[in-house]
């Protein structure tokens, strides 16, 4: 039987389309005129620090506040609440392709904002921020410690490749050739899709690293198969939760009680008359604890199946 299938050598392979699928878009933009803006929102970051404790979540070392800062009462805030809906509405416009004469989205955005204190050491680790009320997130850096004299002080944000495209070994070895570094710019705010992995490289600098990160949500914008999102558990997990974390929670918490004396002497009690003051510094270690256990044991314990 004769062959007569064409070869593949024969065909002019510059006809062949490529495109590049779901782009993941981020807007970014210095505001001028911002050195009195920062000035008053570091003393209020400092203010807070001072009264509060903190929450962690994805922060390891550092400090961060309650995720209520757009509701703090200074003009300050006001102004930089504004200047986050007006780049939203910016960013919807040209990610939209809306016209002039759509809706104006400069306004209407329910917004969840927090501020961020690192310094030396300190961290974030690998996260996104979707969630029902965080389709879309941003920062802006309000100081960027030292890292504006001495790049390597680190501390600057990484956008993460999680699309699980083949990258080329030969040329990156460490198969994170996407990976996008972004070091803090005084006065810089950046705004990105909720499900975009990120973290904050270690920071190396003296002064404080001073971010304030926030949340956006507006009721016109959804997100394609967000219910499937949060449900992507095993039938055991669904089904036997309590048993599959046993073999690790049990570890996991002997393992976290050897490292709160750590953090227990990391930072002075900010009232040390106050017995609230005590339980709420007991609080913070034992979650900055628990934090640093969890990540040891998750490599080995796969909550999903």
């Amino acid at each position: 039987m004769t062959d007569t299938f064409s070869p593949a050598a024969s065909a002019n392979l510059a006809d062949a389309e490529m495109k590049l699928l779901f782009p993941s878009p981020v807007m970014f933009y210095i505001w001028p005129d911002s050195e009195a803006l920062n000035q008053r929102l570091r003393e209020l970051v400092f203010e807070k620090r001072e009264k509060t404790t903190g929450v962690v979540k994805t922060n390891r070392g550092g400090w961060q506040s309650d995720t209520d800062l757009q509701t703090w009462d200074d003009p300050a805030i006001a102004t930089l609440v504004d200047r986050i809906q007006t780049l939203a509405g910016e960013y919807v416009k040209r990610q939209f392709n809306l016209q002039d004469t759509d809706k104006d989205y400069s306004k209407g955005w329910e917004i969840h904002a927090w501020a961020n204190v690192n310094e030396k050491g300190h961290f974030n680790r690998t996260h996104d921020h979707l969630g029902p009320h965080s389709f879309f997130a941003g920062f802006y850096c309000v100081d960027n410690g030292d890292i504006g004299d001495d790049p390597t002080c680190k501390g600057q944000t990484i956008f993460e490749d999680w699309t699980h495209v083949a990258v080329h070994t030969a040329h990156n070895p460490d198969l994170k050739q996407r990976d996008i570094h972004m070091p803090p710019a005084c006065g810089r705010m950046i705004l990105f899709p909720g499900s975009q992995m990120h973290s904050v490289a270690a920071y190396q600098g003296n002064r404080p690293r001073i971010t304030i990160a926030f949340n956006l949500a507006h009721p016109d914008f959804g997100i394609p198969r967000y219910e499937e999102y949060p449900g992507q558990l095993s039938w055991m997990w669904r089904n036997f939760r309590g048993l599959m974390i046993l073999q690790r929670k049990i570890p996991e918490k002997l393992y976290a009680l050897t490292l709160l004396p750590q953090f227990l002497f990391a930072r002075k009690v900010p009232n040390p008359g106050s017995v609230r003051s005590w339980l709420e510094h007991l609080s913070i270690a034992a979650s900055h604890a628990t934090a640093l256990a969890s990540e040891r044991f998750e490599l080995k314990y796969k909550y999903r199946g």
